[in-house]
């Protein structure tokens, strides 16, 4: 068994099974068949049972939200969010499930019907993170099941409970039983799903060191990947702004969920003629931030995820010290549980640890640059491409940044405030590849297949076989028609 912890207390409130290479192989057998099943029911009964779980989850909100901030540390009021924005992901997904629509296609040839049909790829193998934990299922699991497939997930183990929540629920809602499959469980039983020859598309969320693991286990078996790697994201703030009133914006980029999110801008460029207003500023509202129990309603920053990820927080900050940065400003956070303290460092270089790798935790590195070209080449000197944000009044410098940028989505003055189940979501990189989010996610799930139609051939037997693969009946001629004539145009 695996112990599940509170990070706010320090304290265990779960077990849950460390699941087997066998345990996989029993997940994937029952979401072979149970895909089999829920690919036969009436597209509009899947529509149904989507929205049924959107409706499920919002009438559970409460209990998910609790769960899903003790699981993860993620303050109570974020964890409301995530719970809405997980609902509107499987009733926006509900749309496709009757909607999934081919086309036909115009030939030359005359008495040919030809057309394409959209059908699911099979059995989705999916391994989640732990920041968001049933918001990243449910990002993947509406859009699957849309397209008709079958998911088999291995949450994150610092934090299954609410995917484990939400595999009964899928149950409830009327999908097949296996439809929804969880197993948890650590490394181990991730590589088993990775390596399994029975999915047939792995979709990952995590490190990139992790993902490498995953796409080679995946690529054994020929199986499709999509990956999301997390990010650096720059966060830009040029002179023409309002820094005092921007601020607060700002800093809920960067610091969202204790910075524990993929893309967060905690990466901070900041206009020189500006850059002294600015971190004072933010040095003045960090000192004030609430820290404390995620559960508490007036928390404005919660806990490290674990004990072991806290002390990997503070090492980056130990060495940046080390490397010439200095703590301008620190929070106050409770000794018991698993807090480090939101952190404010200036005196950031371009070569720092702090500065070009994913810290994952609160803390801020700020940095200046001159002019727009300067601000581009400092943002895009990273090896991630996830995310970006621009602060400015100037639309055509914002339009510049958005085309520029190297980041798959550019928020311009604001940052990481609005996401969409109807748009696009991934980036480039060593940010990771695929999107299945918006309206063509459950394509993501889904391959074409070309049906090329005409009538019961008529007529002798040698007038059938005159033809070419182009005409009525030929056998490997290089074209339609008359034989003879074609002959004698070839001659």
């Amino acid at each position: 068994m695996i112990t599940v912890w509170n990070p706010s207390l320090g304290e265990p409130i779960a077990e849950v099974p460390d699941g087997t290479a066998e345990d996989v192989d029993v997940a994937v057998a029952a979401a072979r068949a149970a895909q089999r099943e829920w690919w036969a029911t009436a597209p509009y009964e899947r529509e149904r049972a989507l929205r049924r779980i959107g409706d499920l989850i919002l009438e559970r909100k409460d209990s998910l939200a609790r769960l899903e901030s003790d699981d993860t540390g993620k303050t109570l009021l974020a964890s409301y969010d995530d719970i809405d924005f997980a609902a509107e992901h499987f009733h926006y997904s509900s749309a496709h499930a009757a909607r999934a629509n081919g086309a036909q296609i115009p030939l030359s040839e005359n008495g040919t019907l030809c057309y394409t049909l959209l059908e699911p790829i099979g059995v989705v193998g999916l391994i989640t993170a732990w920041n968001s934990a049933l918001l990243i299922a449910a990002t993947t699991i509406g859009p699957a099941l849309a397209a008709g497939c079958a998911v088999v997930t291995k949450p994150d183990q610092q934090a299954p409970l609410t995917t484990l929540e939400l595999g009964r629920i899928a149950v409830e809602a009327g999908v097949p039983a296996g439809c929804v499959g969880v197993v948890t469980g650590g490394d181990e039983t991730g590589a088993a799903l990775a390596e399994h020859p029975g999915t047939d598309k792995m979709v990952f969320t995590g490190s990139v060191e992790t993902s490498r693991s995953v796409l080679r286990a995946a690529a054994e078996n020929g199986t499709q990947s999509a990956i999301d790697t997390g990010g650096k994201s720059p966060n830009i703030v040029f002179a023409d702004v309002d820094i005092e009133t921007s601020l607060d914006p700002i800093l809920r980029g960067a610091l969202t969920n204790g910075g524990q999110e993929c893309c967060t801008g905690a990466r901070i460029l900041v206009e020189r003629s500006v850059l002294d207003e600015f971190v004072e500023l933010a040095a003045e509202r960090i000192r004030g931030l609430r820290v404390g129990n995620a559960a508490d309603l007036e928390t404005e920053i919660g806990p490290m995820v674990s004990e072991i990820h806290r002390d990997r927080v503070a090492g980056f900050v130990e060495r940046a010290v080390a490397q010439g940065a200095r703590i301008h400003a620190q929070a106050d956070a409770p000794e018991r549980g698993f807090f480090f303290p939101p952190t404010l460092l200036d005196g950031v270089t371009e070569t720092m640890e702090v500065w070009c790798e994913e810290v994952f935790g609160p803390v801020l590195a700020v940095n200046a640059f001159d002019g727009d070209d300067d601000a581009l080449a400092k943002a895009n000197a990273t090896r991630y491409g996830l995310a970006a944000g621009v602060w400015t009044a100037d639309i055509d410098r914002a339009i510049r940044f958005v085309r520029e940028l190297d980041a798959g989505l550019v928020w311009v003055n604001s940052f990481l405030d609005v996401l969409s189940p109807v748009a696009p979501f991934g980036g480039g990189k060593d940010s990771g590849f695929g999107s299945w989010l918006g309206v063509t996610g459950p394509e993501a799930f889904s391959r074409q297949k070309t049906a090329y139609v005409r009538g019961v051939p008529t007529g002798k037997p040698s007038e059938r076989l005159a033809g070419g693969p182009r005409s009525s009946g030929g056998l490997g001629q290089s074209n339609g028609g008359d034989r003879a004539k074609r002959l004698d145009e070839l001659r």
